[in-house]
């Protein structure tokens, strides 16, 4: 039996896209995790204030304000969160590294300080990285996701 990690990190593009493809990985990943009536999960989701300046700036561009606001309220509401405040020098030097993409180091760090022991993405390039060096926690996209846990 394959034991569910207990703390995850979502990337901004699972609450996305979850909440515009019912049909999605993502979709049954964020009913799962507590957006839905059908949720069964004690699972905690990691986020930060940087998470949620990138989940709003994402759906206004994407969508409008008034959506983007209703996502951080679904998300505030029914999901058990695990907030961290990220120290912002961590960034610097984990870019100088090299060993993960620029655009990626924040919520690296997020998930990180979060101590999460999933770090769920669509992002195929973030999770590689994340994966070869790092070994920190877990690397999986939702798709691989739902079918190692909630198959």
């Amino acid at each position: 039996m394959t034991i569910t990690p207990h703390r995850i990190f979502l990337d901004t593009n699972v609450f996305i896209l979850g909440t515009t493809d019912a049909t999605s990985a993502e979709a049954r990943l964020l009913e799962w995790a507590g957006m839905g009536e059908n949720s069964s999960a004690e699972v905690e989701i990691v986020v930060s204030p940087e998470l949620f300046d990138e989940i709003r700036r994402v759906g206004r561009r994407l969508y409008n304000k008034d959506w983007a606001g209703q996502l951080m309220a679904y998300i505030w509401r029914q999901m058990r969160l695990h907030y961290v405040v990220i120290d912002k020098n961590e960034i610097g030097p984990i870019v100088e590294t090299g060993l993960i993409p620029r655009e990626d180091a924040e919520v690296y760090v997020i998930a990180r300080t979060g101590q999460a022991d999933c770090f769920v993405s669509a992002n195929h390039k973030l999770i590689r990285s994340l994966v070869e060096n790092t070994g920190d926690f877990e690397c999986l996209t939702p798709t691989e996701f739902v079918e190692k846990y909630l198959a």
